[in-house]
């Protein structure tokens, strides 16, 4: 562990944690921040890198044995938080992630040996961090593992999904999927994946009625939108949950850990 004393506030160390609420690092930027002590020590524990964590001195004594040894430790006084973060931030600790290389479908997920009983996630235009966030709360806390994040998705790395997912998107395999439809058909082919779309479309099948035989993907939809109709038509079947005193719909992430506990109670 190399520590370091943060008393410059113009410190390159501290590039990462500056004026956070302006600014979103991408997948592009290679980085990711957690944000408070669950945040931070879910980070820790997890696969992933830990490039450096930012720490109110008062709590150093709690973290300096936790952090890795690769991992820089930047100590600063409590006041000077705020003139870094941009806020008035009281938790006391940030931490500093490095971002997997991309994985996707037809790299990784297809070469991966899967149960019968194995139940994944697509997610395809779920934009809103928070809906995101509790839909991948829902897969860890299920044991749906495989997750594939389709196109015009928000990034389940945000600092807004993880805190929402409450850092179990770190515990996730996530892939990256660029056209779900080509991506539904390899697993499919390769892998016997049967494919449900969520759906309001006629023809679309109660979910108590549902059996299944092989793995499955469960295909998750934006909330207002719900998931495009070519998508829709490509899946094997489409499921619906069943709506009682005139309501027209779920909230996504609702509906996404009741199609999922389901499907995993069958596995």
């Amino acid at each position: 562990m190399a520590e370091i004393q943060i008393t410059d506030l113009n410190a390159p160390e501290l590039e990462p944690f500056r004026e956070m609420r302006q600014r979103n690092w991408t997948n592009e930027s290679g980085i990711f921040i957690a944000e408070g002590p669950l945040l931070v020590e879910r980070l820790i524990r997890s696969s992933y890198e830990v490039r450096s964590v930012l720490l109110d001195r008062k709590y150093y004594a709690h973290y300096a044995a936790m952090v890795p040894p690769e991992t820089d430790l930047l100590v600063i006084d409590h006041e000077l938080v705020p003139e870094v973060v941009g806020f008035n931030f009281h938790r006391g600790v940030l931490g500093c992630g490095q971002r997997k290389p991309e994985r996707t479908v037809e790299q990784e997920l297809i070469t991966q040996p899967l149960a019968a009983n194995e139940t994944l996630m697509g997610i395809v235009g779920v934009q809103d961090p928070e809906n995101l966030g509790g839909i991948l709360r829902n897969c860890a806390a299920l044991g749906v593992k495989n997750v594939v994040i389709g196109p015009s998705a928000a990034d389940p790395l945000s600092r807004r999904v993880l805190r929402v997912s409450m850092g179990n998107a770190l515990r996730l395999n996530l892939y990256r999927s660029r056209n779900m439809r080509l991506d539904m058909q390899l697993l499919r082919e390769r892998c016997g994946v049967q494919s449900f779309a969520t759906s309001l479309l006629d023809g679309s099948e109660p979910l108590e009625t549902v059996r299944r035989t092989s793995p499955v993907m469960i295909l998750m939809g934006n909330e207002k939108l719900g998931l495009p109709l070519d998508i829709q038509h490509a899946a094997d079947r489409r499921v619906r949950i069943d709506m009682e005193l005139g309501t027209n719909s779920l909230n996504v992430t609702v509906a996404a850990g009741i199609i999922m506990h389901y499907f995993c109670r069958l596995a």
